[in-house]
Order: structure tokens, then C-alpha cells, then sequence
């Protein structure tokens, strides 16, 4: 089908501001084109083409301003509930040392993800995993500790995500959630001590200066101690019987 006009002016300016090459920027068109294409469900909630790219992929390619993501562009990232594959594809677009596992537990969503790799140009360095995170977690499972980022965005609260994401994470790894500055100050707190709990511990946030949303930031969480046994918990528990409460 191809992007319109404005679709295509929206996306040059996404890529000069953050640096793009023409090829990077084509692996964005082709990406944008199946999110707005794609029939079976809206996997976005959006329907305007512009809205799309400044939403979406421009709050995505924000992260690129993080140091702890800057720090790890060549390592192996997690993108955690990846759904349309947001921040996931555009990041790994952007950076082509990037090894990338989309992990989504719903199947319609993952059928996707397995499009968006092919439209992103990302065969090689992309895979997709449909599973829970508690299960590709597990004691002895292949997503166990390895991962140097594991991402989120509007997801889940950050108390839920940091539990998942602990056992997921190598060491030293970080956890990099997207959140509006309102909803860091709601749940910074019980975030912290799920942090403690789990191994993490919390970084100063990173304002997102260049995402087209306003007061967006980035929650940042560095893992500092091995997953204790007990993690992952039983499916559900983290969102069920957070421990922040």
C-alpha cells in the first residue's frame, strides 16, 4: 500500500531529528504501513497516519536520549508486553547492533509482531516470543538473566514491572519504562520497594525532551543482585499481590 504524503513528511522529520539513515527511515515506512494496514484488529488504538508516527514512533526514538540504553546498544533487549511492538521495533530500527525478543502472551498480537519484523527489515536480529514473562523467566528458561534492557510502555503499573522484569534481567541490566511524569510520582514509591524486593534499585528518571508527549519520562532500574529463587511468582501474582502494596 505505501504511506501517503503526510504519513511520508511526518516520518523524514521523525528521522532528522534523531539522525536516521535513508534505509533506517524506509524500515520505518514499512512498519508504519502494516500498523496502519493491518485489518485483523487495531493493534494501536490509533487511526491518524501523522498521529501514528508523532506518537508512537517519536516517543519510541525519544529513548535514544537515555545513557543507560545508549550504554547497552549493542546488547540483547527485552521488549516486555510489546503488543504493536512499541518502543521495541523503532529502537531496534534505529540501532542495527541491537538483538531484539518481542514477548507478548496474546496469539492475534504475536502474529503480528512476526509482520512487523519482516516490514522492519529486523530478520536476523528480531524474534518473537509468545508466552507470559513469568514462564519465559522461569528456573531454567531461555529468557532467564540474559537481557541487558528490558522495556515497557503502557504496560502495566511500575511496581508490576519491575517484578517482572527482574528475572529477566542479566546483571547490571536496567528496566527502562516509559510513564508520564504524573504517573512516575504515583507509583515511584511502591516501585522502590518492589525494587528492593526483587534486586533492582532505582535511578533517577530521564525526561523524555525530545518525545512529542508532554511530560513524558523515563523510569530507569538497574539490576544489582541475582534473581532470588522464588522469582517469577506464580502468573498474575505480580499484578494480583503487588509488592509495593
Amino acid at each position: 500500500m505505501g504511506v501517503d504524503v503526510r504519513t511520508r513528511g511526518a516520518l523524514d522529520r521523525v528521522a532528522a531529528t534523531h539522525g536516521l539513515s535513508q534505509c533506517q527511515t524506509e524500515a520505518l515506512a514499512g512498519y508504519v504501513d502494516l500498523l496502519l494496514g493491518w485489518r485483523r484488529s487495531n493493534v494501536t488504538g490509533l487511526t491518524d497516519p501523522v498521529a501514528v508516527v508523532d506518537t508512537l514512533i517519536g516517543d519510541s526514538l525519544a529513548l535514544l536520549g537515555v545513557p543507560q540504553l545508549q550504554e547497552r546498544e549493542n546488547g540483547a533487549w527485552l521488549d516486555l508486553g510489546a503488543g504493536a511492538g512499541i518502543p521495541g521495533v523503532p529502537l531496534a530500527v534505529s540501532l542495527p547492533a541491537v538483538r531484539i525478543t518481542l514477548l507478548d502472551a496474546v496469539s492475534k498480537k504475536c502474529v503480528f509482531l512476526e509482520a512487523a519484523v519482516a516490514a522492519a527489515a529486523l530478520a536476523g536480529r528480531a524474534s518473537v516470543v509468545c508466552a507470559r514473562s513469568e514462564r519465559y523467566a522461569g528456573a531454567g528458561a531461555p529468557g532467564r538473566e540474559v537481557h541487558d534492557v528490558v522495556l515497557a510502555r503502557a504496560v502495566a503499573q511500575l511496581e508490576v514491572l519491575v517484578e517482572l522484569a527482574a528475572p529477566l534481567l542479566a546483571q547490571d541490566g536496567v528496566l527502562l519504562a516509559s510513564k508520564t511524569r504524573a504517573a512516575l510520582d504515583d507509583e515511584g514509591d511502591a516501585a522502590a520497594v518492589a525494587a528492593e524486593r526483587c534486586g533492582l534499585r532505582a535511578e533517577p528518571p530521564v525526561p523524555l525532551s525530545a518525545s512529542p508527549l508532554d511530560q513524558t519520562v523515563c523510569a530507569v532500574f538497574r539490576k544489582t543482585e541475582p534473581s532470588p529463587d522464588w522469582l517469577p511468582r506464580r502468573e498474575g501474582m505480580a499484578a494480583k499481590r503487588p509488592f509495593g502494596v
